[in-house]
């Protein structure tokens, strides 16, 4: 599949999205620099979060939806007021989209409501993001893949089960291009509850689509390992290395750490070659050196026999190959052969 000009999926780079999320601060020159940063880092798409809180959340006291996190909240909050204070303002929207076409890095947010979708569809937005505790809402499911548009899903919190559902939702709405992400909703994630290893069974029960990551631990070690894993799409919250608390800053990455990030999943995909064992070009070159072969070590007479005593193992690999040592040690010389000679197979007389 292809999200704007990245081809994603096997036989590709990894597709890295570096997530702003709401680390904005609502402000629009900071969001322009976390473009800016996104792109420096060579991140394929920089994504930031569309909804606003009146669309996303019920205005209830109801004490079970106060929020006492993130650290930097002086005082309990209703969670539709920590929303206010974290909207993506949606003015923004075509500003932003321009400038990241001028960075040549892919503008994506990720739609909460039906109205966010139509948004980024007029800025166009080469693919849509369905938040993990989005999974299961059906009308929002239906609106994206209605846009034709690859649909990346994210897969918090979620069992096998509601993801193959999820999935048929966006297919039977006519979504044909669908990233799976593994995903731990856990601000941040401990590294023994990332599972890694679900990202293999999803890819056993959903072959015919694209499996990645969307990170939540802090560091990037993590995502390097889901690379190893197999992950074809990378995602991961970043912010600006400025000291201003955000909602999300507790895990994301400074932007040295996300340039640092991107360049180590390149050399790791690199790394991961082909499934076929066989030596290397350089290795190729090497192994001259390197490996053994039998040698002659004293002068042998025509006729003599080959022995321990006239033939040994050494390096370089210029002869027989010392597999070969049972064969030569019941033979005798074809010919007379001086020694610090790299034996061969003229030399030998073959029963």
């Amino acid at each position: 599949m292809k999200i704007g000009n990245k081809n994603v999926g096997d036989g590709n780079r990894v597709f890295i999205i570096a997530e702003a999320s709401s680390n904005h601060g609502k402000d629009i020159k900071r969001a322009k620099k976390m473009i800016d940063v996104a792109a420096e880092a060579r991140a394929d798409a920089v994504k930031f979060q569309l909804f606003t809180a009146e669309k996303i959340s019920a205005d209830t006291d109801d004490p079970r939806t106060i929020v006492r996190t993130p650290t930097f909240v002086k005082k309990p909050t209703k969670l539709i007021d920590l929303y206010r204070e974290n909207e993506f303002p949606r003015e923004w929207l075509k500003e932003l989209a321009l400038y990241a076409r001028a960075k040549k890095i892919l503008f994506m947010a990720t739609p909460f409501d039906n109205e966010a979708v139509d948004l980024l569809e007029a800025v166009g937005a080469p693919a849509h993001k369905v938040a993990s505790y989005e999974l299961l809402d059906v009308p929002l499911l239906r609106k994206i893949a209605s846009t034709g548009k690859p649909v990346i899903v994210s897969t918090g919190a979620a069992t096998l089960s509601e993801v193959e559902y999820a999935v048929d939702v966006l297919t039977k709405a006519g979504a044909k291009d669908i990233i799976i992400l593994h995903c731990s909703s856990v601000y941040p994630t401990p590294p023994e509850h990332t599972n890694l290893k679900a990202m293999q069974t999803m890819q056993s029960v959903f072959p015919e689509h694209v499996i990645g990551y969307s990170d939540h631990t802090l560091g990037i070690a993590i995502s390097i390992t889901a690379v190893a894993l197999g992950a074809k799409v990378i995602e991961k919250h970043f912010m600006l290395d400025d000291g201003v608390h955000t909602v999300d800053d507790k895990f994301s990455l400074n932007p040295s750490e996300l340039k640092q990030m991107v360049s180590s999943i390149r050399m790791a995909e690199q790394s991961l070659g082909s499934s076929r064992k066989a030596p290397s070009v350089l290795e190729k070159n090497e192994k001259l050196k390197a490996r053994r072969s039998l040698w002659v070590i004293r002068d042998i007479k025509k006729g003599e026999k080959l022995t321990e005593k006239n033939i040994a193992s050494l390096r370089p690999a210029l002869g027989l190959s010392p597999m070969f040592y049972d064969l030569v040690m019941v033979a005798k010389a074809s010919r007379h052969l001086k020694k610090r000679k790299p034996l061969e197979w003229g030399d030998i007389l073959q029963k």
